[in-house]
């Protein structure tokens, strides 16, 4: 019995010594419909040297374009799944001689804007069982996700040349008669 009560004990200071999280910056908070932009995935997670995540968007206003790896030595970045899968799991891979110090970017993804709106992109632990981010002992660490806020609008340009158009068209339409 006692022994059960130090081994929970055990467990769950471990648990509460080993939270972190992850924060995802874009690079723009706003994109233009057309243009490309990024998200930078910023780990607070100490002693970490991989993880499997989950990225899940709303693919009418948005495409996912690449990821790669951003900080030496956290250069593997290995998509799980064709680039038109949505959603879809992305591993990152750490350094092989021994544990990053946190917090420190890991990871950069790139998307290009299709339409406005909100593109509903949410990155997270992949659901499988004990997955996410293992430390150098591949043990789990419990992370909590930062989400980015990007919101697409139309690019000004857009609207400067519909509205010529439909000027043109107007004065044509005029002199026809």
């Amino acid at each position: 019995m006692m022994r059960t009560a130090i081994a929970l004990l055990t467990l769950l200071a471990s648990t509460w010594g080993t939270a972190a999280t992850v924060t995802i910056t874009p690079g723009t908070p706003t994109p233009l419909v057309g243009q490309q932009f990024t998200l930078v995935l910023e780990a607070d997670v100490p002693n970490a040297r991989a993880a499997t995540m989950a990225l899940s968007f709303d693919s009418s206003t948005v495409a996912y374009v690449s990821g790669a790896g951003l900080l030496n030595p956290w250069g593997r970045y290995i998509k799980n799944s064709p680039a038109t899968r949505n959603p879809t799991v992305f591993d990152v891979g750490g350094p092989d001689t021994g544990p990053s110090p946190a917090p420190y970017n890991f990871a950069v993804l790139t998307f290009v804007a299709l339409a406005t709106g909100n593109p509903n992109i949410v990155i997270n632990d992949d659901g499988g069982n004990r997955s996410g981010w293992f430390d150098t002992r591949a043990t789990y660490i419990p992370v909590t996700y930062q989400q980015a806020s990007i919101q697409v609008v139309p690019a000004p340009h857009a609207v400067w040349l519909l509205g010529t158009g439909l000027v043109g068209l107007g004065g044509r339409r005029r002199g026809c008669r």
